[in-house]
């Protein structure tokens, strides 16, 4: 007589109270479990019972594993957001001939060609600072790569249209909330009134939006280097397009993992920066023989630079987890897991593993200069298939404009309090923004 598989222990306590937990702190949350129940265990989430394992060998077992054996497991938390033609969310063949038709844009020439782009975004971002003036550095940071997807993705450059997209997008954005990512009964209108009916009005403000855009970009025949374009060129192996819907749905997705994602990374890096002068001083150091200006493919061969920029991402992931769910019995750390089951690399426990990383709490971005890490054992972009497709945008982005930032201009913490994690809707960023004071442009700096 054969007996259903045991799934691993982890905390019972009512599924709402442990989302509650994770959606307030995911790090401490996990951190917390793994102490207690062991390294897989299984928690309690809106999604169902869910195994999660920090372990690099578990995370291995995930990613190295037949792609075929999963679906995604985000459609609760994700679809609304992104649509259900989002690459984020689909399985099998069709992930897979997705995955293929939008790589192309995020790599090697085509790529490097945003970095003139994004290094002069960065220096007009700027221009309103003045000495002894306080400003937020999420602020900057997200208006920056806000505009750096308007350009990039979608090619525009007309003031007045970058201004509408410029709105529509950070309206979309702010109106899908932590509670309704997490709640699915607060997904009703209410008589068009709450926060669903508010969301849904900017998502059909968005749609009309991207329906114009396809609309006037698919009668036209002159070549463009934007992302859009090339994903309006590509074709599959039976030749075929990609339609309005597919193309409509992954320009959301682009926008919220390519717009919040980065400018949150940066604003951290800010963040332990300032808080750590020893640190700053020595990546100054390195920045200075560029100029107040720097070329984008100098600053991506500076060390220290892409040290900075791994170590923030290291200790603040912007996703906590990745997820999955087995189609078949699956084997996680010598654990057979029925068909069905949820499980989760997380992201956040491999992170902080203090024996991969002593003084894991700690800002120190020598430790990349020091080893290399394997994809299992760091892993701010996810792994395996479906890892995120636009993983080298956003490090030559974090590194463009950060070094770009700190060549031209000097600043400091507006208050020694300590910025916490909080979750802003599908990612968590810095609770205060980062609160900083403009000290003026380098020496010799943009005069």
């Amino acid at each position: 007589m054969s007996t259903q598989p045991q799934l691993p222990p982890g905390p019972l306590s009512f599924a709402p109270l442990q989302t509650l937990r994770f959606m307030r702190d995911a790090t401490g949350f996990m951190r917390e479990c793994r102490t207690r129940y062991g390294d897989p265990f299984t928690a309690p989430l809106p999604v169902g019972n869910v195994v999660v394992t920090g372990d690099p060998e578990g995370i291995r077992e995930i990613f190295s594993a037949d792609p075929a054996l999963f679906e995604p497991l985000g459609n609760l938390i994700l679809a609304p957001a992104v649509g259900d033609n989002s690459l984020l969310l689909m399985g099998g063949q069709r992930h897979k001939r997705e995955r293929k038709l939008l790589m192309p844009p995020f790599h090697g020439e085509r790529m490097r060609a945003y970095g003139q782009m994004m290094r002069d975004l960065t220096l007009e971002s700027t221009g309103t600072l003045r000495p002894g003036g306080t400003f937020r550095a999420q602020d900057i940071t997200q208006a920056i790569s806000l505009e750096v997807i308007i350009h990039a993705v979608f090619g525009i450059k007309e003031p007045e249209r970058v201004r509408r997209y410029r709105e529509v997008f950070a309206s979309y954005m702010e109106s899908y909330t932590p509670l309704l990512m997490a709640a699915r009964p607060l997904r009703r209108s209410f008589g068009g009134m709450g926060p669903w009916a508010r969301f849904q009005r900017h998502v059909a403000e968005l749609d009309q939006l991207l329906t114009e855009e396809l609309a006037t970009r698919r009668g036209r025949e002159e070549s463009h280097i934007d992302i859009l374009s090339l994903m309006l060129a590509a074709r599959d192996e039976d030749g075929q397009p990609m339609k309005d819907e597919e193309l409509k749905d992954e320009l959301r997705t682009l926008l919220i993992a390519g717009h919040e994602t980065t400018a949150i990374g940066m604003a951290w890096a800010l963040y332990h920066l300032h808080r750590n002068p020893e640190t700053l001083e020595r990546l100054v150091a390195e920045l200075a023989p560029l100029g107040a200006t720097p070329e984008p493919e100098a600053l991506m061969k500076l060390p220290y630079l892409g040290a900075v920029c791994d170590e923030s991402l290291r200790l603040h992931p912007v996703l906590a987890v990745v997820g999955r769910r087995t189609l078949a019995p699956f084997t996680l750390r010598g654990r057979e897991l029925p068909a069905g089951t949820g499980i989760m690399a997380a992201i956040c426990l491999a992170h902080v593993d203090p024996k991969l990383y002593p003084e894991p709490d700690r800002f120190r971005p020598e430790r990349f200069l020091e080893r290399k890490f394997t994809p299992f054992e760091y892993l701010p972009f996810g792994g395996g298939a479906r890892r995120c497709i636009g993983a080298a945008f956003a490090q030559y982005e974090m590194r463009v404009v950060l070094g770009t930032l700190l060549a031209a201009h000097r600043f400091s913490l507006a208050s020694d309090k300590p910025e916490r994690p909080v979750r802003r809707n599908v990612t968590i960023g810095p609770g205060g923004g980062v609160e900083l004071v403009y000290q003026g442009p380098r020496h010799g700096a943009l005069a």
